[in-house]
This record gives structure tokens, sequence and C-alpha cells, in this order.
């Protein structure tokens, strides 16, 4: 679980301290839900723009696309009288979306890919990071006159997945490993910015006034 924590009883003014102190059980439950979905839609936003909590960039995957690009959806609010808790209807979007925020690495296994992604087709064409693999670790084809650096082109038209992958793994001598491990760079979008804790004073202010 993400925890969240804002202290805004220092921000509020003496009236209004007194004010919340008088809120009854479902008045109190009903704010905090209120701040909480306030909370989402902010992290919300900044997902969309790519930005962090602190108001930085989150870090970029290798691919270049946008990261925790389904972590925005199925977020939900649980409220009670003391706090509002913020995950997620899905436990496995809810625990990728742990690891980012605290920069998790995670373990992998042969067995842990396959149930996820499913079996490769080994036959079909080799991909081309595949492609550039082969190519950043020496791979050659025979030419008229001893050998030759191939194309991304030719190897993704001449190869398969299976055929690749072997060649890969037989060019780096890498040992046959059960486990991998895959680092996970820190991306903290779920929080609360110093404008949005002085939004929430405000909602909190308007909310008490009222009463």
């Amino acid at each position: 679980m993400i925890k969240l924590q804002v202290d805004i009883d220092d921000l509020l003014d003496a009236k209004a301290r007194k004010k919340l102190l008088q809120l009854n059980t479902g008045q109190r439950k009903r704010l905090n839900r209120k701040l909480g979905r306030y909370a989402i839609n902010q992290s919300r936003e900044r997902l969309r723009n790519q930005n962090d909590v602190r108001g930085g960039k989150l870090a970029k995957s290798k691919t270049g696309k946008k990261v925790l690009a389904k972590q925005g959806n199925g977020m939900v609010v649980y409220a009670s009288a003391d706090k509002a808790t913020i995950t997620w209807k899905n436990d496995l979007t809810g625990s990728i979306a742990f690891q980012h925020h605290y920069g998790i690495a995670e373990r992998w296994t042969a067995s842990k890919a396959k149930r996820l992604f499913g079996q490769p087709d080994y036959k079909a064409p080799a991909t081309r990071e595949q492609a550039r693999s082969l190519l950043a670790v020496g791979f050659k084809i025979k030419a008229k006159k001893g050998t030759k650096r191939p194309s991304q082109k030719w190897i993704m038209d001449n190869m398969t997945i299976g055929v690749a992958g072997a060649a890969i793994k037989k060019l780096r001598k890498a040992p046959t490993v059960k486990s991998w491990i895959v680092p996970i760079k820190k991306r903290q979008f779920l929080g609360a910015t110093q404008n949005d804790v002085m939004a929430m004073v405000e909602m909190i202010t308007k909310t008490v006034m009222k009463k």
C-alpha cells in the first residue's frame, strides 16, 4: 500500500479547527471522501502529464512511451471518519503502482514471464529488439569473402525468435539463469503538492464554515 499522509491542522485557522472538531462521524467521513477524490484527480492529471508529485518529470521508459499509463484507472477511495484510503480495484495494478512509487526491483522467472505474457511463438520472425541485440554482440553472417554484418531487416526477415534468441545467448556466453532482477525507477505520482494541500485546506474551510 502507498501511504499518503497530509497534515493540515496547523494550516487551518482557530475557528475552522474548532468547527472541524464539531463535525459528526458521517460529516467527517464525507469530507474525507471528498479529499480522497481530489487527491485521485490530481494524481491522474500528473500521470497524463507524466509529472511526479514534486513537479518534475516521471522517469521515462526504455521505449520512450508513457509510463504507468493504466495506473490512473481503477483508483478508488475508501473513507472513514478518521482518514481516506486510496487504492486500486485491481490488485495487480495497485502492485505495479507500489513498485514504481518506491522504486522496488522485481524478481522474474521464466515461468512468471510465461504466466503473464504467454508462451512465445519461437517460429515467428525475429523482433527488432532481437536484431539490435544480435548486432550489439557482434553477430555476423557468411558472405562471399568471409563474414559480414547483416542489417536489422535481414535478421527479422531470415531468422525466427527461437533461432535469434539462441544466437544471442551463445554470443553473450550467458549461463542459464533461473531468475533475474529487473530494476524499477522511482516514479512518485501519488501524493499532495503544496498547491494540493492549500486546495484541501480551502475545501475543508468552506465545508466546516457552512455548518
